[in-house]
């Protein structure tokens, strides 16, 4: 048995379950013989794409620095690095909007520690810590872009601006982007004039443009995923209930989920799920709301509306407020398909735009005409406190990771008895080292997903990310080719062969080959359910290159993007394999191209004649090709651009 990958470090529940096992895997394909990036991932479900799943393999550039580092160190140096741009480009556009220097270092370190930001470090949400510092770094650019102050320097700035769009739009949580990147072009649009606007606004198509790579093929795998299923709305599609408002003052009101949960804390009830509590903890602390009330009470008191640009942070912050509530439900329902859920997390705009608000606050108070000895210490006793609040706040989510590792009995089992079977197990981590009939992911193929509810007798228009096989009956546990079940629930339709203190490993008896011979007609229709019809004669459920009177198949997994199968077949039929049918396989009959044809609604098959075969079933990922030329098409555009802007402002 291989060693868990995971040492002690920072605790994050979706980077060890999800994000971490995604690293490990990029970077034994990109580091290994083959040096590319893999376009399948077989260890969940019946394999699932992965180039196209930007959620999988983020290209981020921080992303790709963790390539290099000890897994002991990526999601701590992840968290490190997202914290530090946060506020280093946080401090960055406090300062361009005139601020004082101690104005933009209170903006900067409240936007790294905020609640939103803090909770998920301990939620291991890498792609979202990663897309954090997207809004601040674009509306210090978007400024940068549109000054007129600037006009020397505007073609690097255009540059910068779309390269940074680029960067960020290549993240594994799109959300946060896409929020940041409308933001800006909202500023542009608000605060530009003329040409310079136009100029800049380009400059953000085009680079989104860059980024069609790894776009154009997610765009596809959406077309083919639970997406655009008229599936109920999922369990953490959440708009901020009114109830929880308070929370942003008050952040215990309703408790705690059970693992953060102190001696004098209550735990957290009242809502559907947990979900509600990760999904709405915006804390900033209570320093910024006395500013943004002290603020609002100035301009009151002096009858006037904020500056230009102030207006829009203010206009920003209440708007992103309003939208992430369910008045405003039916807005994000108007796309039948799900691109966005939560639109709680909206509240990034208004945490970021709270933060300024401080800014404001501080500097609004260092400029009064009170005298400066009695001014100072006042501020400093506010930041003080301030620090010591929403740091108290921000440290309950920072716990050290426990070590994983797998029950010793249990990994004995396993390597000597599974062979090329799949598991189903309620812990993840046992996808580090096996092949598992369950899924952690928010994109998942809708055939292999649909299938999976059927067999599993689960109401059709479920929606669920996460997929739990070790709960499915037995039929949809021999229909996914698992051998083993790994649980802490007592079964009592399964055979038990371990047992520790935690867990329980039992046997399934005569699961489904991984590849499997069906007689019939390779110019007709195929298909049906599962199990098929007994007068089809499939192959025994029996161990890979056992002699049947019909057929003798074996199983080859070469590599994850590649499978090899060696059959000497009796008469014509179908060699089928059981994994997830998806656009991208095509195989090889003894050479020469064969037919990839949809099988039980979710599986591969190949239609095959009499004889002995060698067939090849390849992956590449749809649309990998015209997203690099696309890609490039946008690169010369962009350069092309650039040197017109260059000439153009030259002349202005």
């Amino acid at each position: 048995m291989r060693p868990a990958i995971f040492g002690p470090g920072l605790e994050g529940f979706d980077f060890y379950q999800i994000h971490g096992r995604h690293i490990a895997f990029a970077r034994d394909g990109l580091f290994g013989a083959g040096h590319s990036l893999p376009g399948w991932y077989p260890p969940e479900l019946f394999g699932a794409p992965f180039w196209a799943n930007i959620q999988s393999f983020p290209w981020i550039p921080s992303r790709l620095l963790l390539l290099l580092l000890s897994p002991k160190l990526q999601y701590l140096a992840g968290v490190a690095i997202a914290a530090a741009l946060a506020a280093i480009f946080t401090y960055l556009y406090a300062r361009r909007l005139g601020l004082s220097e101690i104005a933009a270092i209170s903006a900067a370190w409240t936007f790294s520690c905020a609640g939103f930001f803090a909770s998920r470090v301990m939620s291991g949400e890498l792609p979202l810590l990663e897309a954090y510092p997207s809004l601040p770094v674009l509306l210090w650019l978007a400024d940068r872009a549109v000054s007129p102050e600037r006009l020397r320097f505007q073609a690097r700035d255009l540059t910068a601006l779309a390269l940074v769009c680029a960067c960020f739009a290549l993240a594994g949580h799109p959300q946060l982007p896409a929020y940041s990147i409308g933001a800006a072009v909202l500023y542009l649009l608000i605060r530009g004039r003329g040409r310079r606007r136009v100029l800049a606004i380009a400059s953000v198509a085009l680079g989104l443009g860059l980024t069609l790579f790894a776009w154009w093929p997610m765009l596809l795998l959406i077309e083919r995923s639970t997406r655009v299923l008229p599936l109920a709305p999922p369990a953490n599609d959440i708009a901020m209930p009114y109830g929880r408002l308070l929370a942003l003052i008050w952040p215990g009101r309703e408790g705690w989920p059970e693992i953060m949960r102190g001696e004098n804390d209550g735990l957290f009830t009242g809502y559907p799920n947990v979900a509600y509590f990760w999904d709405t903890v915006s804390y900033v602390g209570l320093l910024p709301l006395i500013a943004l009330l002290f603020l609002a009470l100035r301009l009151a008191w002096k009858r006037r509306l904020p500056d230009g640009k102030f207006a829009y942070l203010a206009g920003l912050g209440i708007g992103a407020l309003l939208l992430s509530m369910p008045v405003m439900q039916p807005l994000h329902h108007v796309v039948h398909a799900t691109l966005f859920r939560s639109p709680a997390r909206l509240l990034y705009l208004s945490t970021f735009c709270g933060c300024m608000g401080l800014a404001c606050g501080v500097d609004a108070l260092l400029t009064t005409p009170l005298r400066r000895r009695i001014v100072i210490p006042i501020l400093a006793l506010c930041l003080t406190t301030h620090a010591f609040d929403l740091g108290t706040f921000a440290r309950r989510f920072i716990w050290p990771a426990d070590p994983q590792s797998f029950p010793p009995e249990f990994a004995a089992v396993l390597d000597q008895q599974l062979g090329d079977a799949r598991i189903a197990a309620a812990d993840p981590a046992y996808r580090e080292h096996y092949d598992d009939a369950g899924i952690y992911d928010s994109i998942l193929l809708a055939n292999p997903y649909r299938a999976l509810l059927e067999r599993a007798g689960l109401p059709r228009d479920l929606n669920e990310q996460r997929v739990d096989a070790s709960t499915f009956p037995l039929r949809a546990l021999k229909a996914a080719g698992v051998r083993f079940v790994v649980t802490p629930a007592s079964r009592d339709d399964l055979e038990c062969v371990a047992r520790t203190e935690d867990e329980n490993l039992y046997r399934v008896r005569n699961p489904a080959p991984r590849v499997s011979f069906f007689r019939g007609d390779p110019d007709g229709p195929f298909g049906g359910e599962w199990p098929p019809d007994p007068s089809q004669a499939p192959a025994p459920h029996a161990a890979a290159g056992q002699t049947q009177p019909e057929a003798q198949v074996n199983y080859f997994r070469t590599s994850s993007d590649e499978i090899r199968i060696e059959a000497h077949l009796a008469v014509s039929g179908f060699v089928t394999v059981l994994e997830s049918y998806d656009a991208g396989w095509s195989a090889t009959m003894d050479g020469k191209p064969a037919r990839v044809m949809l099988a039980n609604g979710f599986a591969i098959s190949v239609p095959a004649v009499a004889g002995r075969h060698s067939i090849v079933m390849r992956y590449r990922t749809p649309g990998a090709r015209e997203g690099i030329l696309l890609s490039l098409a946008s690169a010369g555009l962009l350069a092309a651009f650039i040197a017109y802007a260059r000439r153009f402002l030259a002349a202005d």
